[in-house]
């Protein structure tokens, strides 16, 4: 025992002290039991008697035996009163320092101000109850800390100046013989302890090592066990991302349909991930770092905050902090909890990276499952197929206008006229394409589509013609509209936005758990991730590599032209930007370049509703096979299609009609207000819209007849 934790125990008029069980403590109380209330000096002889007493062999070995029977404190505290008692309790120092204000009381008197302190007098044990030390003469409003610890009270007794001497060789020759025992129970206790700690960990650790399957799911363990071995109300945890942004999308167990993000450094939990130190804070609303925001947006009360930082090991780093709130056995986080939330931590941080590098190899197998399929289905592009087409020099007809129909030509025209739209935009020029790796690569984009009844090649010709022609008759690199690299990587994306694309939307593959879905679900747009990973490894092909004269960063500038482009092909992805879309004008256009290649794509791909009525009809036929086809698919797994899907409930012409109206006519009414040449394209969407009414008509007049 320190002279400051003394000077503590023995009290002053001024203040006292709690004393906080952070480590499991053996304390004492010695009484002296006399029938006489004074102790004077005339009393020297008895004491004496009393010293000799307690220092008789019989006395000492009984006492150790006792002492060695027990490793509870409060037991221990026990036998001791019961070998050493004396009328008067005073504090004594153990040690030879000289205590101030010492005070002397009567025992009764003593023991009637402890019994409203703790919950019995002294010798007592309450199993939840960490006893405060204080003055016993300020009793009065002591406040009484709840905890599973275990801890005694200690009571030091002082004499006057002149037995003072006496009383201490007593005490003193009393711990001679029973100090040892009392620090080995000490050390079994703690023993105990951090033996019941590491039990609870290894059963986290199985618990939480039987989830590294589902990552989501992991999270949610590591929540609720670490609430259940703090003793938390609440838990929330945070993963720090490839943007060195905190992310949870997971709070106390439950999912939240929106993630929150907080910036490295901002907040606790924020300062926690930047320095990987742990915050213990007992008074959040004091704590300059807490945000008092969510409390008030929630209704929930922030007392105490333990924020711990999870490390995925000594390479990796701080991956994730978890955030505790209000201790519900106490006031605050102690130390033992500050100990038993960093030992959980790695358990936690092993799991989660376990769970990462898991998951990174479920989607290297489906990689290598699609890479597998992919080589089965397509073939390599013979040579003589590209010489065939380079040394072909049939006149083509006039492709260059908005009125031609790409539909109209068969596919070996089709591939002359994919390369000679390369050739009239000066791309083969300015960014040094060769005209044989050109070649390849055109054939082997339309290799790589399948032969489904819409999403195939003549699908994928027709859009990259319609991107064609806005970019040759709307001047858009001639007007410093869009740079040479957007206008290439936007005739790209023409071509392979639909790459081996199945005939399946994005929610067949997410309902039915399909390869893709497995691989690209979790970022959505599924179909359009795929068809971005087919384009990019057409692109790295050696053979197929038409970027290769672009140096290292404009390569990285048009991959990621080509990424933004084929994503927006996905209809969610164009309708969450509309609204910001519809602002564009021929003023800001140039200030909005993403926006706007984002409705010139999305109007490629929906070309098909601006032309003749006869291609719209049949391009219909088309669609409408693909989407029953798909629904009788569903309907043979019991599952309930949607109306464009089910052949039997359908009426095309009004779902075509209800497509013009809420897709089509808004989209090229933009691209008509930014560029008044495409209004045109109003009138046949007009046209065509008349037409399917008239359907509509008929097949009512018939149905009556």
């Amino acid at each position: 025992m320190s002279v400051s934790e003394q000077k503590k125990i023995s009290g002053s008029s001024s203040s006292y002290s709690e004393f906080e069980a952070e480590t499991p403590t053996v304390l004492t109380t010695i009484n002296f039991n006399n029938q006489d209330n004074e102790a004077d000096d005339d009393d020297d002889e008895k004491l004496n008697k009393k010293i000799n007493m307690i220092s008789e062999p019989s006395k000492i070995l009984e006492l150790i035996e006792n002492l060695s029977s027990t490793t509870n404190s409060i037991e221990l505290q026990i036998i001791i009163n019961n070998h050493v008692s004396s009328s008067d309790i005073r504090q004594i120092s153990l040690k030879n320092e000289t205590l101030n204000n010492g005070t002397c009381e009567n025992k009764n008197e003593l023991e009637k101000h402890f019994s409203q302190v703790v919950e019995g007098v002294v010798g007592t044990y309450t199993n939840t109850l960490i006893y405060c030390i204080k003055n016993p003469l300020l009793v009065h409003g002591m406040h009484k800390i709840k905890s599973k610890s275990t801890i005694a009270l200690l009571v030091c007794i002082a004499g006057d100046e002149t037995q003072r001497k006496n009383y201490e060789l007593c005490i003193q020759e009393t711990f001679k013989y029973s100090i040892g025992h009392l620090l080995t129970s000490v050390e079994l206790f703690e023993e105990k302890r951090v033996r019941g700690q590491c039990q609870n960990l290894l059963r986290v650790a199985k618990h939480l090592l039987g989830k590294i399957g589902d990552l989501g799911e992991l999270l949610k363990g590591v929540m609720q066990e670490a609430k259940n071995i703090t003793n938390a109300e609440r838990c929330s945890l945070f993963l720090i991302d490839d943007n060195g942004e905190l992310v949870s999308k997971v709070f106390d167990g439950n999912d939240s349909s929106e993630e929150v993000r907080i910036e490295m450094g901002k907040g606790i939990a924020g300062y926690v991930a930047q320095t990987g130190k742990l915050l213990n804070i007992r008074n959040a609303y004091n704590h300059p770092l807490f945000y008092k925001g969510v409390d008030e947006a929630t209704g929930f009360k922030t007392n105490s905050l333990l924020c711990f930082p999870i490390c995925g090991g000594p390479d990796e780093g701080v991956i994730g902090v978890a955030q505790l709130c209000n201790k519900l056995d106490g006031n605050h986080f102690d130390k033992c909890d500050e100990e038993t939330a960093t030992a959980f931590s790695v358990y936690c941080g092993i799991s989660i990276m376990h769970a990462l590098v898991h998951r990174q190899v479920q989607k290297a197998e489906a990689r290598y499952k699609l890479s597998q399929e992919l080589l089965l289905y397509h073939m390599k592009v013979p040579d003589v197929d590209i010489q065939s087409l380079l040394n072909d020099t049939t006149p083509l007809p006039n492709f260059s206008s908005f009125n031609f129909c790409p539909r109209s030509v068969d596919d070996h025209t089709s591939i002359r006229i994919s390369l000679k739209m390369f050739e009239n935009l000066n791309f083969c020029k300015r960014f040094h394409i060769r005209r044989p790796k050109l070649a390849r690569f055109i054939l082997t984009v339309e290799k790589g589509y399948r032969d489904t009844p819409y999403h195939n090649w003549h699908h994928a010709f027709s859009v990259a013609h319609f991107a064609y022609c806005l970019l040759y008759n709307l001047k858009l690199m001639e007007r410093d509209i869009l740079s040479p690299l957007q206008a290439l990587s936007f005739l790209v994306a023409g071509f392979c936005h639909d790459l081996d694309h199945r005939g399946m939307s994005n929610s067949y593959m997410a309902q039915t758990g399909s390869p893709l879905a497995r691989l690209y679900s979790s970022e959505g747009s599924v179909n359009e991730r795929h068809h971005l990973s087919q384009a990019i490894c057409i692109l790295n092909d050696s053979s197929s590599k038409i970027l290769d004269g672009l140096t290292t960063e404009e390569f990285k500038e048009c991959i990621d032209y080509l990424r933004d482009l084929i994503l927006d092909t996905d209809l969610a992805n164009h309708f969450r930007k509309l609204n910001d879309i519809k602002k564009l004008n021929s003023d800001n256009v140039k200030e909005n370049q993403e926006l706007l290649m984002s409705l010139l794509i999305t109007c490629c791909d929906l070309n098909d509703q601006v032309k003749s009525w006869e291609t719209v009809h049949n391009v219909a036929e088309l669609v409408y096979a693909e989407f029953f086809a798909q629904g009788d698919l569903e309907k043979q797994m019991g599952l309930r299609p949607e109306i464009m899907n089910d052949r039997q409930k359908a009426c095309i012409p009004r779902l075509q009609i209800e497509f013009l109206d809420s897709v089509i006519t808004p989209t090229f009414e933009i691209l008509a207000q930014i560029f008044p040449e495409t209004n045109a394209f109003l009138d046949q969407i007009t046209i065509n819209r008349n037409h399917w009414e008239q359907l509509i008509t008929k097949d009512e007049h018939n149905s009556m007849e």
